[in-house]
């Protein structure tokens, strides 16, 4: 299978390695288009012979190219890798709705996200959609067996952006009651090495209903994580298990139980740390989802069928 591949320069969020890592199973050309380029897909596609390709693949950013899609609906073979596609049901967020809008002006295009929850409303808009979760490299992300972390608790992010305003308010009156650091790093190589320095790291993905990569992060590093449930079959659809490979609370209240939990039963609670790194591990690597990427793009694409849309059960 001849696959092109798009994806964005410089995320934030680099999954480089998962398409390098589909590179050994397909004959893959990937490009890295800046800003510019993603705006103007039409013509960065001027010079490219469409036809010699089984399948094209976008990992380019929503904002850029949501407005291209009468271009967009040309091309042949068409599948869509998206990270941010719960934004489409968020309340508040200025892309409510956007995301299921654009997949119905792609009648053909099959939708790879990385939400459970997610897709399956999309399925239920009639999109082709598929569910691959947020991973991690484990080249750079991995267990340093740090004998002795020194951040009890620790979460290590963004908390500005307005669509995190709610994960802002947790963390900050868990930390008028606990001793968490709330971390920022610089460069991205004192990102791996905090991770090696905390022992729980609390997970704040509220009104998201996914889990962020951060949480397969931190447990890829050894870290309890301590998250945030989402429910709706996410955790089921991830393999989370409550007090085997990971932490689950509802609210400050339950958080605060499970922390205390920790502390006196310090011994499980590394049990549980180690599970969860096995897990994660086996499960959400890059090369590890790669493998679920090609089967998806390996099934034949089929036109969505023109029934009526539901849209009630998602919103």
């Amino acid at each position: 299978m001849k696959v092109l591949l798009l994806s964005s320069a410089g995320k934030a969020l680099d999954n480089s390695p998962m398409w390098r890592a589909l590179a050994n199973h397909v004959e893959l050309e990937l490009h890295f288009l800046d800003k510019a380029q993603q705006r103007d897909l039409k013509g960065w596609f001027s010079n490219i012979e469409i036809g010699k390709y089984d399948r094209i693949v976008l990992d380019l950013m929503f904002k850029h190219v949501h407005r291209q899609s009468r271009w967009l609906k040309s091309l042949p073979n068409l599948v869509l890798y998206e990270e941010d596609a719960y934004l489409n049901y968020m309340p508040g967020s200025k892309w409510l709705g956007m995301f299921s809008a654009f997949y119905r002006k792609l009648p053909a295009v099959r939708v790879i996200t990385t939400g459970a929850w997610v897709a399956e409303c999309l399925k239920a808009q009639k999109v082709d959609a598929h569910f691959v979760p947020k991973g991690f490299d484990g080249q750079r992300l991995f267990d340093r067996k740090v004998a002795d972390r020194d951040i009890f608790l620790g979460f290590v992010g963004r908390l500005g952006s307005s669509a995190y305003a709610q994960r802002q308010q947790l963390l900050s009156s868990l930390a008028e009651v606990e001793p968490i650091q709330l971390l920022r790093t610089q460069h991205p190589d004192e990102y791996p090495e905090l991770l090696n320095r905390i022992r729980c790291f609390i997970s704040a993905d509220i009104g998201l209903k996914e889990y962020m990569a951060k949480n397969f992060e931190a447990m890829a590093c050894g870290c309890l994580l301590i998250a945030r449930r989402q429910g709706d079959g996410e955790e089921q659809a991830l393999g989370l298990i409550d007090g085997q490979n990971v932490l689950l609370y509802e609210d400050l209240h339950e958080l605060r139980q499970r922390i205390e939990w920790v502390r006196q039963n310090a011994s499980q609670a590394m049990d549980i740390a180690s599970a969860g790194r096995e897990w994660v591990l086996a499960n959400n690597e890059y090369a590890r989802l790669a493998m679920n990427v090609l089967t998806i793009i390996r099934e034949p694409l089929m036109r969505v069928s023109t029934a009526p849309r539901t849209w009630w059960k998602c919103w």
